[in-house]
């Protein structure tokens, strides 16, 4: 890394200092990163997606907070933030807070950064966002409470701001929670969103955990996830990428402890020029575990798509059960998708299978379709909609499909006139 853009990082720092907490720690977070850099193609995990363009851009914390974030209407209670600071906040949600004005909770001393750590992945981006965020959501349910669906909108709306969010959910024994995060931003705004969420769910605990990512077109957004579970604790997550210049996703779940299970359900499309890279880590550190991967992917115009999802089981992690499946469509003769399933077994009495498929929509289908009268447009839609319906099971359980389909229809492409009839 130049050291004009190591002195970008520094004066960002400068600019947050007076209300940083654990300045000297936020210091040694960025020193590490500036003597990594950011991923390159080089790394493995990074070999189909360059940051380079990042270390070009004059970027500086956001200095602006706005008093308001225009927003829709969601269907259960609401935190804004603006610029990556807590703009307003529903006063029924008494279980989530903003991290900032929360730093000394005794679950934030307990359990911040204490995972993000261990994403090798994300390590370089996880100390950039350890270094600089000003803000986030801190959301602690009590054991044995239980939570009804929580929105948190994330707006950007100022240029070139680098948004480091930071959120940590805490889940004690027993409890249940369903949470809702929209990524968003003002339409062709450049900017860089780069949110870390640590996730800790305490013994047979239970999170619903939907992400909607709708970026503007000119901005990036690189987010970590990264999840522990205790005994019987139950994740399910469903994350759907329609927006931003740039995105890429990683999700690091461990099943420390028996009877831990997660459903990793998703939804991808890559149109334009927009390039989307996915990754997960499930790793089954103990024995009687379970992992369930669902994911569809479109690709069309000169998108890109990257699903790399690696299970790995422990040594003793016996009775694993882990099953992948990645679906992907190409409805472009210059889009590209690249999916690379993996499987790491270090115990002998296990279950586990992975399935993934790259092609296009089947035209026997779509004549079946036309031969009863439906419009061509029309039944390519139809054909679309029911491609991606199973990754979105989970929409459809916790009473979410009426407002995350809107959004979905307006993203869906139609294929180009090369693969049709």
């Amino acid at each position: 890394m130049n050291t004009q853009t190591a002195s970008r990082y520094r004066h960002a720092l400068d600019a947050i200092a007076a209300s940083a907490d654990r300045l000297a720690s936020r210091r040694q977070a960025l020193e590490r990163f500036l003597a990594s850099g950011l991923p390159t193609a080089r790394e493995e995990d990074w070999k189909y997606t360059s940051l380079a363009y990042l270390e070009q851009t004059e970027w500086h914390a956001p200095g602006h907070v706005p008093e308001t974030v225009a927003s829709e209407d969601y269907p259960g209670t609401l935190l804004r933030f603006g610029n990556g600071r807590l703009v307003d906040a529903d006063p029924r949600v008494v279980q989530a807070h903003s991290l900032a004005a929360h730093a000394d909770a005794a679950p934030v001393s307990r359990y911040l950064g204490q995972l993000a750590g261990r994403v090798s992945s994300g390590t370089a981006l996880a100390r950039i966002n350890s270094a600089l965020w000003q803000d986030g959501l801190f959301l602690h349910v009590p054991a044995r409470s239980t939570l009804p669906p929580l929105f948190v909108v994330h707006s950007a709306s100022e240029a070139d701001a680098m948004l480091h969010v930071r959120n940590l959910v805490v889940l004690e024994a027993g409890a249940e929670a369903v949470l809702v995060e929209h990524y968003r931003g003002s339409s062709g705004l450049p900017y860089w969103n780069n949110p870390v969420s640590e996730i800790v769910l305490g013994e047979g605990a239970r999170l619903t955990h939907l992400k909607l990512t709708e970026e503007s077109a000119a901005a990036t957004h690189t987010g970590l996830v990264a999840v522990r579970q205790a005994r019987d604790s139950r994740y399910h997550a469903l994350s759907i990428s329609l927006g931003g210049r740039l995105a890429r996703h990683d999700t690091w779940v461990s099943l420390d402890e028996p009877g831990a299970e997660c459903q990793l359900d998703g939804l991808f499309i890559a149109d334009a020029r927009r390039h989307i890279d996915q990754h997960l880590h499930v790793e089954h550190a103990a024995p009687h575990t379970a992992s369930r991967q669902t994911w569809r992917g479109i690709a069309a115009g000169r998108g890109r798509g990257i699903f790399d999802a690696r299970v790995v089981v422990q040594p003793g992690a016996q009775k694993t059960d882990a099953q992948q499946s990645s679906r992907n469509l190409l409805l472009s003769p210059h889009a590209e998708i690249d999916v690379k399933p993996q499987l790491e077994i270090h115990a002998d009495d296990v279950k586990c299978a992975h399935g993934a498929t790259v092609g296009q929509l089947d035209e026997a289908q779509l004549f079946f379709l036309r031969s009863r009268g439906i419009a061509a447009d029309t039944a390519r839609a139809m054909l679309l909609r029911g491609f991606v319906a199973e990754a979105l099971t989970l929409a459809e359980r916790c009473g979410l499909a009426g407002w995350l389909e809107p959004h979905l229809a307006a993203a869906l492409p139609l294929p180009e006139k090369e693969h049709t009839a």
